[in-house]
């Protein structure tokens, strides 16, 4: 990453919230939707961070996202709860939809909460934090636009969907939590390696033509590749069908590009399901089960050139201590690109080039 210079994550945030203000956000909305962007950077995520700024602004100047959605539940079940997000941004949406999958849980043990009409609502780990604080285990899908090609063909059809699991460890800031996408690498990644005519390792993603390449641009533009192979060509399929076919969202190939189809909806579908840590044991009792196994791990032998092991989760925990101290790094043109922000909403930048 072609890093200028750190940045403070108040200062991070009160500049998003004030841009989002500007283009007509209400101040509830602005303020989750800027913690949850910058939550991302802090941890490490910055493909889903406050990079990503520019293209939720635009989504909103060309009406393809709705400024201040009308949130609507629809009871199913007592358990079970639809949101239509009403074409807002996805974070408002899917940030509602897991408190509501909480508070499902805290009273029946289970909560499930299907959402469609949404839109991209970044990293998934941000709703699975929500609900292991609030003594849950959850899983979190969501589809998206078509990146990855089923196994055996030669063209883009579903999303790098990620596939999002958390739990909560002893400590409450510290939990286990796996948030991983089904292609080899997330896609903003490639948009910055695109941006920035770097590099990238070849296995990552095809040309248009289908051929290997390490072009950023070209790769950013042709073909994602699951992790895996058909394991994660077969992890993206599903999701698109527990988190787009279920939940009444586009599926199919039919889900809008959020960064350059700026034609209309992109009606992403989320599902949340949130158990309680205790049905079956006390929570203590798990608490300590999983911190045991965690220990147990830690003691294994560790492999050549690893000189920690870190469960899933911990890893986006040391950076956000690391973040929290320094500053969060964003890259030259990511900086660029905030200053034009900056400039067309008469909004005091934080940033000096």
């Amino acid at each position: 990453m072609n890093i200028k210079k750190r940045y403070k994550k108040t200062d991070l945030i009160k500049f998003a919230f004030k841009v989002l203000k500007k283009v007509g956000l209400n101040n509830l909305n602005s303020k989750t939707v800027a913690n949850l962007i910058v939550r991302a950077d802090e941890r490490g995520v910055w493909s889903h961070g406050i990079v990503r700024l520019p293209i939720y602004i635009k989504r909103i100047e060309k009406k393809s996202a709705k400024i201040n959605p009308i949130l609507k539940f629809k009871k199913i079940t007592n358990n079970i709860f639809h949101l239509s997000g009403d074409n807002g941004l996805g974070y408002i949406a899917a940030n509602e939809g897991i408190k509501k999958c909480v508070s499902l849980a805290k009273k029946n043990g289970i909560g499930l909460v299907g959402i469609s009409e949404s839109n991209h609502f970044g990293m998934a780990a941000n709703y699975l934090e929500i609900a292991a604080k609030n003594k849950c285990i959850a899983w979190v899908f969501t589809n998206a636009s078509k990146a990855l090609p089923p196994h055996g063909a030669m063209a883009p059809f579903f999303g790098t969907s990620p596939f999002a699991f958390g739990c909560p460890t002893k400590k409450i800031n510290k939990p286990f939590i796996l948030d991983m996408a089904s292609s080899s690498v997330a896609r903003g990644k490639l948009k910055f390696a695109a941006q920035n005519n770097i590099k990238i390792p070849f296995g990552y993603a095809l040309d248009k033509f289908g051929k290997p390449t390490n072009d950023g641009a070209k790769a950013f533009k042709g073909i994602m590749l699951p992790f895996g192979g058909m394991k994660g060509a077969g992890l993206s399929w599903m999701m698109d069908i527990v988190a787009g076919i279920f939940t009444g969202a586009n599926h199919s190939g039919k889900v809008k590009n959020a960064i350059n189809d700026f034609s209309g909806a992109s009606n992403v579908g989320h599902l949340m399901i949130c158990l309680r840590t205790d049905l079956f044991q006390s929570h203590t009792n798990f608490i300590k089960k999983i911190e045991f196994g965690i220990k147990e791990v830690k003691k294994l032998k560790k492999a050549k050139g690893f000189k920690k092991i870190l469960h899933p989760g911990e890893p986006e925990f040391n950076n956000q201590n690391v973040n929290s101290k320094k500053g969060i790094l964003l890259s030259k043109e990511t900086i660029k690109e905030l200053e034009k922000l900056s400039k067309k909403y008469d909004v005091r930048s934080p940033f000096k080039v």
